[in-house]
């Protein structure tokens, strides 16, 4: 048996109007927070755990920025899939 963890990875395109804002980094970890995988957010080599509004703010992610999510563990494809679809969805804002 392999003692190798599920990996998953994708770049996400920041695309609400105020970036990754405190709500939007709040429901990002929220989710986050959600799986066992671990989950780390990296934007111009600078990387946080996705558990962590205060260093998502850091990221200083903005519209049209790009962030790459990477996971690790059981539930790793999940995690990268459900947070890929939270930013799809503009983090359910109207902007």
């Amino acid at each position: 048996m392999s003692d190798i963890a599920p990996s998953a990875q994708a770049v996400l395109n920041i695309c609400n109007q105020r970036g990754l804002h405190a709500r939007a980094s709040a429901k990002f970890v929220k989710l986050a927070s959600e799986f066992e995988s671990e989950i780390q957010v990296t934007r111009d080599g600078v990387t946080v755990d996705a558990r962590s509004i205060m260093g998502l703010l850091m990221l200083g992610a903005g519209i049209g920025c790009g962030v790459e999510v990477k996971a690790e563990g059981p539930d790793a494809a999940e995690a990268v899939a459900a947070l890929t679809d939270l930013v799809a969805r503009r983090f359910d804002e109207d902007q």
